[in-house]
């Protein structure tokens, strides 16, 4: 899939890593060096291996980090050490993304190297924002510009008067910061003031937004929403058949902001349900969940397996790791034995059933008391051998009911440790700060209490979005609220999609 010692030009696309070709992803999963721009998207570039080296060449207007000839040499010198190097560019990597000079470069230098295309910010940005860029009665041509490169120089390259005669479409890139040149140039061209153009900033993204009016209008409409860089700007006929409303933006949490607090291998699903939806999220991991230390005890529990008459589950951590064990002390699922499997909710049972293992009971309320009550209602319970696996920091009353109203002889087996994550660590850490959300979901008590340890490291900047704290259930709100936060959502039912539910109900 990729080749040592070679280097790999790939485009990034837009911004929405969805619209990443998957020759791209192949090789940012096998990458050993990463060169990358600003414009590529912090999630994108998670994709590469831990060992991966990430060189940041990203040039701002007025502050260039590395010179063209400086970024070229890396590549050259990084792939000379038989290293597999992707040079990651925004967009595709042959419209304005100088790739014809880094082509040169390596081939000077006998460096071999391949061309990944990738999504142009254009074409992608006009879909996600509902603007047509042609139209057999309004626009046949499209011409791409960068605002980057001197004015005079591209007024000699296109003749704007001709442009308007043939009524074609003018997407400007990288223009934000001469708007009010490019619009006064244009219009010095011949094209009409009434021309309908539409800036769209952050195309693809969940905070896209954009302006639409005539040419005449668009510096001061656009300074008057904030719009800012990134952005593409579009020009022409065809451009006047956009809506104000379209299929990106007409989603139900499209514009707000939430912080998902589970640790990084738990956010996924919760993560992708509130994208689809519209929603901008950050990633907070304010807990880690590490392997329990307590081999001993896991090794007496594993040696006398089938014992037990129910193994019950108090989560979906506990869940994965105990079959992460499992299969690593035993090569056949016959091993399980004949023990009874209870789960304290649907998302903790649908790892067990992945395996085919039947799961016989799940109480209606995923909470530790209904899974006790339920299965004391079962009257199998009385001196049962019953293993309770979970974590370092569950809650004693599940054992306790099992034990006093059930009867049962009750092993815990601690499989994994709740502890606090540093949230300075975070890749959105500063993001969350100076920009705030709409909420913030806490999923159980650990993740609260790491909140308020490390309150003083999450202080919002002034402007910023004040978020309402959005809890899984009562024993999260409880824990909020001893600690004097106020609870703003509360789940009657725990789980992922009864929060995206909620969420939409309070902020859609």
């Amino acid at each position: 899939m990729g080749e040592k010692g070679k280097v790999y030009l790939v485009g990034a696309g837009p911004g929405d890593p969805l619209l990443l070709t998957l020759r791209a992803k192949a090789l940012l999963e096998r990458c050993d060096v990463l060169v990358y721009d600003n414009l590529t998207n912090p999630e994108i570039r998670g994709w590469t291996r831990e060992d991966c080296v990430h060189l940041n060449v990203g040039k701002t207007p007025g502050q260039h980090s590395f010179t063209q000839d400086e970024i070229s040499e890396i590549l050259i010198s990084r792939a000379k050490e038989n290293l597999l190097v992707v040079r990651l560019k925004g967009g595709d990597p042959f419209v304005f993304a100088l790739c014809a000079e880094e082509m040169s470069a390596l081939d000077h230098a006998g460096v071999k190297y391949e061309i990944v295309s990738g999504v142009t910010a254009a074409l992608a940005c006009a879909a996600y924002a509902g603007v047509p860029l042609s139209h057999r009665e309004y626009g046949s041509s499209i011409s791409f510009l960068t605002g980057h490169e001197d004015l005079k120089k591209e007024s000699l390259r296109v003749d704007f008067a001709k442009f308007a005669e043939v009524g074609g479409t003018l997407c400007i890139y990288m223009g934000m910061s001469k708007l009010e040149e490019i619009v006064d140039r244009l219009l010095k061209g011949g094209l009409s003031p009434d021309k309908p153009a539409v800036v769209v900033s952050h195309g693809t993204l969940p905070k896209q937004r954009k302006v639409m009016c005539s040419l005449g209008e668009l510096v001061t409409k656009t300074r008057e929403d904030g719009l800012s860089a990134p952005a593409v700007i579009f020009i022409g006929n065809a451009v006047g058949l956009a809506k104000q409303v379209n299929w990106f933006e007409d989603r139900p949490l499209f514009g707000r902001r939430f912080v998902v607090t589970r640790s990084s291998a738990q956010n996924g699903e919760m993560k992708s349900r509130l994208q689809n939806m519209g929603a901008d999220v950050l990633e907070l991991p304010l807990i880690k969940i590490l392997p329990t230390q307590n081999k001993k005890l896991v090794a007496e529990v594993f040696a006398g397996i089938a014992t037990y008459e129910w193994a019950v589950f108090t989560s979906a951590n506990g869940a994965r790791e105990f079959l992460r064990i499992f299969f690593k002390a035993f090569k056949d699922i016959r091993s399980f034995g004949p023990m009874r499997i209870a789960c304290v909710g649907e998302a903790t049972a649908s790892i067990f059933r992945a395996h085919n293992l039947e799961v016989e009971l799940v109480p209606p309320t995923a909470t530790a008391e209904n899974l006790a009550q339920a299965l004391v209602a079962t009257d199998s319970l009385d001196s049962a051998n019953v293993l309770v696996v979970s974590g370092n920091k569950n809650r004693e009353v599940l054992v306790h009911l099992l034990e006093s109203l059930g009867h049962a002889i009750v092993d815990q087996l601690p499989v994994y440790e709740t502890d606090f994550a540093e949230v300075a660590n975070s890749p959105d850490w500063q993001r969350y700060k100076k920009e705030g959300a709409d909420g913030i979901i806490f999923t159980s008590s650990s993740t609260a209490l790491s909140f308020v340890e490390q309150e003083e490291d999450l202080l919002l900047e002034q402007g910023a979005r004040v978020p309402i704290h959005c809890s899984f259930g009562p024993e999260t709100s409880k824990t909020l609220r001893e600690n004097d936060l106020a609870v703003g959502l509360e789940l009657k039912q725990p789980g992922i999609k009864e929060m995206i539910d909620a969420l939409i109900e309070k902020f859609g």
